[in-house]
Formats: structure tokens, C-alpha cells, sequence
């Protein structure tokens, strides 16, 4: 529903870490959703390899913008990460999200972060969540 849509836009705005680390929502629907940030240079680690953390919290914030979109407050239960390659410093990452099942009390979804770097895009992480639905709305103003 587009009013619950709205609703969790508004709450990502103010995501003080979200918009730390720079990220943007590009598309949400009922179902998917796309992400970017910038890799900087304050995200290397000491290898001077972007740190698994950033590339972490950017498919975390898909995750919490994608588990919310019901007006339904939802918390992880449980998040897993697989990296498949380390991006090049200063190239854009990528999130995509697609829910795979939702029920009134849980959520699973799962998400690819991609680096793109000269019109290509390589496979960087794989995260798969679960979401638990509190029941409590997000604004108990909307049903």
C-alpha cells in the first residue's frame, strides 16, 4: 500500500547512520527495494579495502526499510552475510532486496550488493534476514 510506503520513507530520513554513511533510497515497492552509496576513503580498513562493516550497514538499511514497509514494526531476528568479492575504493555499492515469504509475524528477505564500476556490476555480498512483526504500528494513525 503507497501510504505504508510513504511512511517508512519518512522514517529513513531520519536515519542519522543512513545518511552518515551516505546512503540513498533509490526505489521502493511493496516487495523490493534498490540502494547506493559511495565507497569512501574513511571506509577503508587497514588492508585499504573497503570494511566488511560498511558494506554490512548499507544491505542492513535496505533491510530495515524493506521489513518496515507495512506500518507494521518489525525488528531482526536474525541476519547472515556472505561476501563474494571486495570492492574497489570509491565505487558505488548497490543494494537490491526481494521479499521472499511475509506472514502477520515474520519477514525473510534477501539481498545482493553489487559494486559498479564502469557501467559493470560484480557481485560483492549476499544477505539474507529475518524479520520479526511486532504488531505495534509505525504511525497508529494509518491502518
Amino acid at each position: 500500500m503507497q501510504e505504508h510506503l510513504e511512511i517508512v520513507k519518512k522514517q529513513f530520513e531520519s536515519d542519522k547512520y543512513a545518511k552518515f554513511l551516505g546512503i540513498v533510497l533509490d526505489e521502493l515497492t511493496d516487495n523490493t527495494i534498490q540502494m547506493h552509496m559511495q565507497l569512501r576513503e574513511n571506509m577503508l580498513n587497514w588492508f585499504n579495502r573497503p570494511h566488511g562493516g560498511v558494506i554490512y550497514a548499507l544491505a542492513d538499511a535496505a533491510f530495515s526499510v524493506l521489513g518496515n514497509n507495512t506500518n507494521n514494526l518489525s525488528v531482526a531476528l536474525d541476519c547472515s552475510i556472505t561476501y563474494h568479492a571486495s570492492p574497489d575504493s570509491g565505487t558505488i555499492l548497490i543494494v537490491e532486496g526481494e521479499t521472499l515469504s511475509a506472514t502477520r509475524r515474520t519477514v525473510a528477505i534477501l539481498f545482493n550488493v553489487y559494486m559498479e564500476k564502469e557501467g559493470m556490476r560484480t557481485l560483492v555480498a549476499t544477505m539474507k534476514g529475518v524479520g520479526y512483526r511486532t504488531g505495534k504500528p509505525i504511525d497508529p494513525n494509518i491502518e
